[in-house]
């Protein structure tokens, strides 16, 4: 990988000072800066990198309550306050080090690099569905790592049950010593069950369900496939609630949908435009292909008319690539969740197959190179991605 020098400068975050800039999405309005010394139940981890600014997001203890039946056994459960410090006025291209405890110790540091300016060489990985089977996710994050990647895009399903705290710290636990130090954007899936948590862990762009952001030559665009949902409640939902929900979930679809089109067709002069979600649009599992097909109804064809490089997406649990109007669509949910059996191929299927694994994506100048690396660091998939301006109508 070739990739452009880059400067070095230490950066100490004075978590303690109330001038730190507080970026949304990660910290809970109001929530206190944590104080110096104070234990880091979660991270810290490097959000929202561009070539000028970034985001350092951690968690810490809240304060706990044991409970239960009288005389009983008891159960112990915390709470955590949310934290991020957006780091502005960065250079461009530059290895910045950061420490949120300046303790001494090593579990409050990190490094993150800014993006360089203009076109240059980098490394990204796309993966997902990893679901809480923590020595498989473990196994296929320690690969990712020794990868190297520059930024890593997550598909979604990051756990077994968003509205969980158990699960988060599950994930964290697995994901940590990677996401100090590489950015890391994820797509909502079903299984985060669209819980306020995603949005207190994460800092992202935009509204932070659907976004995009830019390194290089390559536009990325994160969708939410999954959509808002009811909340989990104490009382039943009426048919007329019901009802209501949906109208406002199609306007969501609606608005969403219109987000996409206004955004492909403001970055047409990007030579790669890649776009992650949970969904896929082509399924090889029979009984969940009639759900691609409304995925795929859904966006019919605009990945097509506005000329996408590849989509990445996760949900079903092994890797699948297909090829449609010139446009690779690439399912990889084998992140650490219970594999699926492939039973059904379709005309547009090109590769396939039942096992845990990730996408390696080398962009160069000339060409992007992707290669899809199973648990046991071998390679399943190779295929090569055309700039826009030259790749072919039906490329594969």
């Amino acid at each position: 990988m070739i990739l452009r020098p880059v400067r070095t400068f230490n950066l100490l975050l004075a978590i303690a000072v109330a001038v730190a800039l507080t970026a949304p999405g990660c910290a809970q309005e109001g929530s206190p800066i944590a104080q110096e010394g104070s234990p880091i139940a979660i991270g810290p981890y490097v959000q929202n990198v561009s070539e000028e600014f970034a985001t350092i997001c951690w968690a810490t203890d809240a304060g706990q309550v044991k409970w239960g039946p009288a005389g009983g056994e008891t159960t112990t459960s915390g709470g955590y306050e949310f934290h991020s410090v957006l780091l502005p006025d960065l250079e461009p291209g530059t290895t910045y080090t950061y420490d949120v405890l300046m303790d001494g110790s090593s579990a409050g540091k990190g490094t993150f690099t800014t993006f360089p300016e203009g076109e240059h060489s980098f490394r990204f990985v796309a993966f997902g569905d990893n679901r809480n089977r923590h020595d498989v996710h473990r196994q296929v994050v320690a690969l990712i790592m020794a990868d190297k990647p520059d930024l890593v895009l997550n598909t979604g399903d990051l756990v077994r049950r968003g509205n969980q705290i158990k699960d988060w710290e599950a994930f964290f636990e697995v994901s940590t010593d990677l996401m100090r130090n590489v950015p890391y954007y994820p797509a909502l899936g079903n299984h985060e069950r669209d819980a306020q948590l995603y949005f207190d862990f994460f800092s992202l762009p935009g509204n932070e369900r659907y976004y995009s952001f830019n390194r290089g030559a390559v536009h990325f665009v994160a969708l939410d496939s999954d959509g808002p949902r009811i909340q989990e409640t104490y009382g039943a939902v009426t048919d007329a609630q019901k009802e209501g929900f949906a109208r406002r979930k199609q306007r969501y679809f609606e608005r969403q949908l219109e987000w996409l089109k206004q955004d492909l067709a403001g970055h047409q002069d990007f030579k790669y435009v890649f776009v992650f979600f949970h969904h896929p649009l082509y399924s090889v599992k029979a009984s969940r292909q009639a759900g691609a097909e409304r995925v795929r109804e859904m966006f019919g064809s605009i990945f097509q008319d506005y000329n996408v490089s590849a989509a990445f997406h996760g949900h079903d649990h092994y890797y699948h690539r297909a090829v449609a109007g010139g446009v690779q669509f690439v399912t990889t949910g084998g992140g650490g969740a219970p594999l699926y059996d492939i039973d059904a191929p379709l005309p547009e299927s090109v590769k396939w197959a039942k096992i845990e694994h990730f996408v390696r994506v080398d962009v160069a100048a000339g060409r992007a190179s992707a290669r899809v690396i199973d648990i046991n660091g071998e390679t399943i998939d190779e295929f090569e991605i055309l700039p826009r301006a030259v790749a072919p109508a039906a490329a594969r």
